[in-house]
């Protein structure tokens, strides 16, 4: 709006203060209007950003209060620090969303877990601790500083690099990497634990490269938000796909569609 009034009494200007608003003040002003609806108004992105100094701080914490090998105690430790962390409380499970998530994951006794949006780690040591001895996770992380706090805090809770492999890349890159890099065939579960509005395009990655079978779920976090109203109406009506159950923002969704 700014940028519209200025425009309009440039002609009523003198010439240095027409040089001044269209050089300086006008590419501002676009810049703030800009700004603000990329950040307020624009719905979240692939995944919800931590500044550095929180997940060192978070790292710092777990390091120091929790016991060492013990998922358990590095799980609580992170609780621990929520409650003085907004931040961090925003991306840990509620008790009623961990009974559900376990819940689910017995359902389908998972040897092949799939993690999009491992964040600060918190997801991943709770899918880690639910899999058979056998089984593997796969976590994928956008952010670089982000994977590498997840990746340590996995380490930190005991478990071994032959559990799990960690991707800093595009949710769509490493779904399409993990078959034609790693020789995954398919996928028995699938966390999506991020706020945005491309949920969908993961689902027909995963889908496309077939790594979805007919009985895979799929745990859907954060579909409360309204940014995924639209991801909602697109799943009800996509062939494949059937809502199973749904607790407090995690909707589980169940592949029927074989490839």
């Amino acid at each position: 709006m700014l940028p519209i009034i200025v425009i309009l009494f440039l002609p009523f200007m003198g010439s240095n203060y027409s040089l001044l608003f269209t050089g300086v003040l006008v590419p501002l002003a676009t810049g703030v209007v800009w700004a603000l609806y990329r950040y307020h108004f624009c719905p979240s992105d692939t995944h919800r950003s931590v500044a550095v100094k929180t997940q060192q701080g978070l790292r710092r914490y777990v390091l120091l209060e929790s016991t060492h090998g013990k998922p358990d105690s590095v799980l609580q430790a992170f609780k621990e620090y929520a409650r003085k962390d907004r931040t961090i409380k925003k991306l840990l499970f509620t008790a009623e969303q961990e009974c559900f998530l376990e819940k689910t994951a017995k359902q389908c006794y998972p040897r092949t877990t799939l993690l999009l949006g491992t964040q600060c780690g918190f997801s991943a040591i709770c899918l880690l601790q639910l899999l058979p001895t056998d089984g593997m996770l796969y976590a994928i992380e956008l952010e670089e500083s982000m994977a590498e706090s997840a990746e340590e805090m996995i380490l930190v809770a005991g478990f071994k690099n032959n559990q799990f492999r960690l991707l800093c890349r595009h949710p769509v890159d490493a779904i399409h990497v993990l078959k034609s890099q790693f020789g995954v065939k398919k996928v028995d579960f699938v966390l999506m634990d991020y706020q945005c509005d491309q949920q969908m395009e993961d689902l027909l990655a995963l889908a496309e490269v077939g790594l979805l079978f007919t009985g895979t779920l799929i745990l859907i976090n954060n579909t409360d938000h309204p940014a995924s109203k639209g991801f909602i109406e697109n799943i009800t009506r996509a062939e494949g796909y059937m809502i199973v159950d749904a607790c407090n923002g995690l909707l589980k969704v169940e592949y029927v569609q074989s490839q």
